[in-house]
């Protein structure tokens, strides 16, 4: 009996620790175990410890969200990513959106597909409108003409067009290059017999802002009409073949002698003047001219004020800004990112300027970063108010639908 009372006991004291440590907090004042009666008549209960004030744990430091790396396999994958140009094909602008195209796929996911589109009209405002409109992935690239990056330098009113909000990721054509400007030998044979012709000669563009130089002259009593609305350089080239225009700048080498060397042979062209840098001499020998090739500012009739000047000049610096390729507004950093990356590669590409050369582009081929591009635009857009108005009126740009 005493065996079971004395196990019962120590059963129970058990279950009771157990329970009080079951009960516990974090209260550092260790909880009393009641006494019996009789040890509370015969000893007096000592004072409850004093609690030490416990050290509050700091809280632990935030774990950094770790950052996933941007993936271009999983993203372009079986991707079609669009390349559009707001001219017809054949053109310049066409051309070198097909080579960008054909040499990207080396630097994309195999998987990844690209198409390109034209679409012709405005000045090559649908196609950049369309460019604008489309979703903000990394899926539409395009390059787009001078004549807006002036509109919005001066004007600023194409919608989604923020010159520091959309990415530039550089043009494939900045670089000097020679010009020359010619009249057809069926109409002129020199600039002396341009001005005894007593008629405007007649010259093709897509746009207002298309053609600074002659736009200057022809607003400053110059024997020259501009005739706004071809889809691009083959569509002007063929209507100057056909006889409907009978003056051009599209005949250097990288045009006329690429797309109709035949006129050189027939002695088509005359030239008269350049725009920035003449055209070698032996390219001039090859269409029969000898001697020094003038400036316009230097053709004989002409006067030029000061300030006007100073407008056309500005008006020039904007013609470098020749097929700026860009992405949409709202694209994330690391699409861009790896956008820029490849595209780096793809104008450096020894394919990308071997197809420039055998297309007849050699000349025109200069890679411009998308710092130098902005540099040019933000020169234009900090004019003077009065030099401003007096480009946005030259240029004709203020003159283009952007609705």
């Amino acid at each position: 009996m005493r065996v079971y009372r004395f196990v019962s006991i120590a059963l129970i004291s058990m279950a009771i620790v157990a329970f009080g440590v079951a009960c516990g907090s974090d209260d550092p004042t260790p909880t009393p175990v009641p006494a019996s009666n009789s040890a509370a008549a015969e000893t007096t209960q000592a004072p409850a410890p004093t609690p030490t004030p416990r050290e509050v744990a700091s809280k632990p430091a935030a774990t950094p969200t770790p950052q996933v790396a941007f993936d271009p396999e999983a993203y372009f994958a079986n991707k079609t990513i669009k390349v559009i140009t707001g001219t017809s094909p054949g053109g310049g602008y066409d051309v070198f959106s097909r080579l960008v195209s054909a040499t990207a796929k080396k630097y994309f996911p195999k998987s990844t597909r690209f198409v390109v589109q034209n679409l012709p009209g405005g000045g090559q405002y649908r196609g950049l409108r369309a460019l604008l409109d489309s979703d903000p992935d990394g899926m539409t690239i395009g390059p787009v003409h001078s004549r807006w990056f002036q509109r919005q330098a001066i004007v600023g009113d194409i919608k989604d067009f923020d010159l520091e909000k959309i990415y530039i990721l550089g043009s494939p054509t900045f670089s000097p290059r020679g010009d020359v400007f010619c009249v057809d030998s069926k109409v002129a044979k020199s600039w002396e017999d341009v001005l005894a012709l007593g008629r405007p000669l007649l010259m093709g563009a897509a746009g207002p802002g298309n053609e600074p130089a002659v736009e200057f002259m022809s607003k400053n009593g110059g024997p020259f009409k501009l005739v706004y609305g071809y889809g691009g350089t083959s569509e002007i080239m063929a209507a100057f073949d056909r006889g409907e225009l009978d003056f051009t700048n599209r005949c250097g080498p990288g045009t006329a002698g690429r797309l109709f060397p035949e006129w050189a042979e027939q002695g088509r062209l005359v030239p008269l003047f350049y725009e920035k840098s003449p055209v070698s001499p032996d390219y001039l020998a090859t269409l029969g001219y000898t001697g020094k090739l003038p400036s316009f500012l230097d053709l004989p009739g002409l006067t030029v004020d000061p300030k006007q000047l100073e407008a056309l000049q500005a008006n020039l610096l904007v013609t470098d800004l020749s097929r700026v390729f860009i992405l949409p507004e709202g694209v994330p950093d690391e699409v861009i990112k790896y956008w820029q990356d490849q595209f780096d590669k793809i104008m450096v590409d020894d394919g990308f300027i071997e197809s420039l050369g055998i297309a007849g582009y050699t000349e025109d081929y200069g890679y411009g970063k998308s710092a130098e591009m902005l540099s040019i635009v933000r020169r234009v857009r900090d004019l003077d108010p009065s030099t401003r108005d007096l480009v946005l009126e030259m240029s004709g740009v203020g003159k283009l639908v952007v609705n």
